[in-house]
């Protein structure tokens, strides 16, 4: 009699999440007064999930409202037409958490999320996203411009997360116009600021008197000011301004406010109320002039980026290197303040250099802020990013050629066992991951031409597993249990388990094997019997 095993037709074996690729369109609604038409182009991402990289382009759609008010939230929705396209094992429902960015110019990014509510996504199949809403608040009226940015994907019940990064300059895909925020008809505005020249109305300093003017108003009723949070309506304190606000007989708004010593530094909305009659004035109120290097030190020829914040926002700062006797050495850079009182320039500081200092040009010499400069005589030190990218390799199997021959018995009326082994099975895992592998088998019944049967649960095997001769292994393999063999239940032949540890990794390569016994009953019709071991590797 003969046992015959054939090689499993190739088989998809189990998640290979580092096989994700993110492929999504995205539209982006923006709330506010009316939404304008949706602009779109080409955007690149570079997806990394553990050490593999995956590229992927993909055409971006985002919407937005035409204006807002600076300092009110405004609602985000993002969303995307196509989704990353699954590994080679479904993902169980509400598995996958999605959150992007949504770049901001002149301020940070916002983030618009979803939590896990997809249906569940088969092996291959794309990932849906949802909708992911957030909130946008302007501080200060004028124009910004929304571009497309990262995406993070998190694959909850596998603890994974796939973050994908734009790659090159994110287009410029929506515009939106920022008003003042006044209600009704009353309207308010900064006209100037203690010492400050005329385009200086974003930020005041504690101490400083803001003069506000504006239309709309009720003369001869009294006027109140308070600085609040961004939003208007909260954290709102009077005691952090004084001011002397009239109304003329045309309904112009004319006086000052001073900020006072209660206020906060940050941004906050200025809000001037007259009855039912208000308005918000975003103003930012700014704290000590500060810069910071990065690096802080370095030998010769070392470029430094010099970051500022608190200065006067409109002015221009001047950015030079002192000695040990506080005189200037090197070049003078000018770098713009923003509406945030923020700037940014590059030095490169020459010998002899101990500080840098940065110095508002409309300003006094008070109008400064110097950070400490530690210059090296020699040599020098610069960090390099280095980066590598490992692919993993495929999960794969080879068995020896040729049939399995069972040893001959003769029916005499007692129970036989006829024996042999299993054809030799090599297994490779190189896949770079941490989810282990499991090589089962099933057998079909003994049968012979005339039809007569062997049942399959009469093969019984002892199986073996070894780590091949001279290769290397990451981790243990398991042999199953001895015992019978099934035609409809797969029985373990090996098994590497997976591993718990993200940072680890399993696989190797493998022999597997088995000792085979078939029991042949006492009474048996005499012929040749065949059968088909299956092994499956996943």
């Amino acid at each position: 009699m003969r046992a015959k095993t054939i090689a499993p037709c190739s088989t998809r074996t189990a998640a290979a999440l580092a096989a994700l690729v993110v492929a999504a369109a995205g539209s982006l609604v923006l709330g506010g007064a009316r939404p304008a038409f949706a602009g779109s182009a080409a955007v690149s991402y570079d997806c990394v999930f553990s050490s593999s990289h995956s590229v992927f382009s993909t055409t971006a759609t985002l919407k937005a409202a035409d204006t807002t008010t600076a300092g009110t939230p405004v609602g985000l929705t993002l969303s995307f037409a196509d989704g990353p396209a699954n590994g080679p094992v479904a993902l169980t429902a509400n598995t996958v958490a999605v959150s992007a960015k949504v770049g901001v110019s002149g301020q940070g990014a916002v983030t618009v999320s979803a939590p896990p509510s997809n249906a569940a996504v088969p092996a291959y199949a794309e990932i849906p996203i949802p909708e992911l809403t957030g909130q946008l608040t302007v501080a200060q009226p004028g124009t910004v411009q929304l571009t497309p940015g990262d995406i993070t994907l998190n694959i909850t019940n596998y603890g994974l997360t796939i973050a994908c990064t734009v790659e090159g300059t994110a287009p410029v895909l929506s515009t939106v116009t920022v008003t003042d925020g006044s209600v009704g008809s009353a309207a308010a505005s900064v006209q100037s600021i203690s010492g400050r020249p005329a385009a200086d109305t974003t930020g005041a300093r504690r101490g400083d008197v803001v003069t506000l003017g504006g239309s709309g108003w009720t003369a001869g009723e009294a006027v109140v000011a308070e600085l609040c949070a961004l939003d208007g309506t909260t954290a709102c304190a009077a005691d952090a301004v004084t001011p002397s606000l009239t109304v003329n007989g045309d309904g112009k708004l004319a006086g000052t406010v001073e900020i006072g010593a209660a206020a906060t530094p940050g941004p906050h909305s200025l809000v001037v109320t007259q009855g039912s009659l208000r308005a918000t004035v975003p103003l930012g109120v700014l704290g000590t002039r500060a810069i910071q290097l990065s690096p802080s030190t370095g030998g010769p020829g070392t470029t430094t980026t010099v970051t500022g914040a608190s200065f006067d926002p409109g002015d221009e700062v001047t950015v030079t290197g002192v000695d040990a006797d506080g005189k200037p050495v090197g070049d003078t850079l000018t770098a713009p303040v923003n509406a945030r009182g923020g700037f940014t320039a590059s030095l490169t500081p020459p010998a002899g250099t101990v500080k840098i200092l940065a110095t508002e040009k409309d300003g006094t010499a008070a109008d400064s802020a110097e950070v400490a400069w530690t210059a090296l005589a020699d040599g020098g030190s610069s960090e390099q990013t280095l980066k590598v990218v490992v692919s993993g390799g495929a999960l794969t199997m080879a068995q020896e050629a040729g049939e399995v021959t069972l040893l001959p018995v003769s029916v005499d009326g007692t129970e036989h066992s006829s024996t042999g082994d299993l054809k030799a099975v090599e297994v490779k895992d190189f896949r770079g991951s941490t989810r282990g592998w499991s090589l089962v088998g099933t057998v079909t019944d003994f049968t012979n031409a005339a039809g007569a049967a062997i049942p399959a649960g009469n093969l019984s095997w002892t199986p073996t597993c070894d780590v091949h001769d001279g290769a290397a292994a990451a981790s243990t393999v398991t042999p199953g249990s001895a015992g019978a063999l099934s035609s409809t239940t797969a029985v373990p032949l090996c098994t590497q388990a997976a591993s718990n540890d993200p940072a680890s990794v399993t696989g190797g390569d493998f022999d597997a094997g088995a000792a085979l016994d078939l029991s042949v009953p006492a009474i048996t019709q005499a012929g040749e019997y065949a059968a088909v071991l299956r092994l499956t590797l996943s």
